[in-house]
């Protein structure tokens, strides 16, 4: 059984990463007139999330660093 030690110490930490690339860091909606029209969600990873209420536009992904 110790032959896949290495593989699960490996996986582990994929895994550890994965969790601290999903967590969130920050979360800012917008208002106009009353109704939300984006919301932005910063990940821990860099990564910056846009969400439009409009639904002709696309979300938008971005990496800062």
């Amino acid at each position: 059984m110790t032959q896949y030690t290495n593989i699960i110490k490996k996986q582990k930490k994929i895994l550890e990463q994965e969790k601290i690339d999903s967590s969130i860091n920050f979360i800012e909606v917008r208002f106009a007139e009353g109704k939300w029209t984006t919301e932005i969600i910063g990940y821990n990873s860099g990564r910056v999330v846009t969400k439009y209420n409009d639904k002709r536009k696309k979300d938008k992904i971005e990496n800062e660093i």
